[in-house]
């Protein structure tokens, strides 16, 4: 599959992001099954304290994973927002939530980051028993409400060590970088002083 992670950061992504919350009835988004007005989705949309990162497949906007700030410091809640449930799978899943968890961690200082999974969404249900991203800290009774009958959540809490050993680059290869970087600096500023060396 041909996947796409598009941060909302232009007008075009907000166009992208209208559409990922547009869809009236889903069994994947972490919000229950509830259908947006062009209202709503616009208060989504031109809220700053979110973030969105827009998930395309095979060239069509399939959904999007939010984030926004609680009020501790380092605390953050995901969501997913699905417009195509057929087309996520635990794959999709997987690396939609680690780009966001990415973009977050690389971009603030994170202490704790939650989701809250409703218990009839089979993929994200597979998701967290199959992958190791997350950990079940709780069960919420009756959170949501689907096909005439009340259904638990669970909240789940991000194992940030597991999400960070993927994008961690490797100790040599920095070590590489920095060597390189190094030797250009050295020479570059050999030659932008007349010659004057600064080796030691």
């Amino acid at each position: 599959m041909d996947f796409e992670f598009i941060p909302v950061l232009t007008e075009g992504d907000e166009r992208l992001l209208d559409e990922a919350l547009s869809q009236l009835f889903s069994y994947v988004s972490t919000d229950g099954p509830v259908w947006r007005t062009a209202a709503q989705r616009q208060r989504i949309v031109r809220d700053e304290r979110k973030s969105h990162v827009v998930v395309r497949s095979s060239g069509c906007t399939v959904g999007a994973i939010s984030w926004s700030p609680g009020q501790t410091p380092g605390f953050f809640r995901l969501s997913v927002s699905s417009s195509d449930d057929k087309a996520w799978t635990i794959q999709l899943i997987e690396e939609s939530i680690r780009k966001a968890v990415s973009l977050l961690t690389r971009s603030s200082e994170v202490k704790r980051v939650e989701l809250l999974v409703p218990t009839y969404s089979e993929v994200l249900v597979e998701y967290l028993t199959e992958r190791d991203y997350f950990e079940v800290e709780g069960v919420l009774r009756n959170r949501f409400f689907i096909d005439g009958g009340y259904w638990p959540a669970v909240i789940c809490c991000a194992n940030l060590a597991a999400f960070l050993a993927g994008d961690r680059r490797e100790p040599g290869d920095r070590q590489e970088l920095l060597a390189a970087l190094r030797e250009k600096t050295l020479e570059d500023l050999t030659a932008a002083h007349d010659g004057t060396s600064w080796r030691t």
